[in-house]
């Protein structure tokens, strides 16, 4: 039987958190917080694979919330999904090693599922 990866998504929007998890949950495990302090205490206390979060949140951005992640877990995968068109930022933190990748809203399931399993397996 295939390992089922531990993904947290991070979203300070109900409805998405709740579309990400009935989406993605035949394929992974999926967890869900509400903002990044929920993300940063979650995560001390669950083993994850990739943390997936939305860009604009009110206390901390997804990319703040990245690079918190990517000082205290280093090999953490990290993903950003955003529906803002600005993406110079994240093009950035793609080359500097802060995320894996980012993906625009709307997301497509299958791509969006394909680009988590190349941030796990990289």
């Amino acid at each position: 039987m295939e390992k089922k990866y531990n993904i947290l998504y991070v979203d300070d929007e109900q409805q998405n958190l709740l579309a990400f998890r009935a989406v993605f949950r035949r394929f992974f495990n999926v967890y869900t917080v509400n903002g990044g302090e929920e993300a940063i205490s979650f995560l001390e206390q669950q083993d994850i694979d990739l943390v997936v979060s939305d860009q604009r949140m009110p206390a901390m951005t997804g990319l703040e919330l990245c690079e918190h992640v990517m000082a205290k877990y280093p090999a953490l995968a990290r993903i950003i999904v955003t529906g803002y068109s600005e993406t110079e930022p994240l093009d950035r933190a793609v080359e500097e090693g802060k995320i894996r990748s980012f993906v625009l809203k709307p997301w497509d399931t299958q791509n969006l599922k394909v680009v988590m399993e190349q941030a796990i397996n990289q």
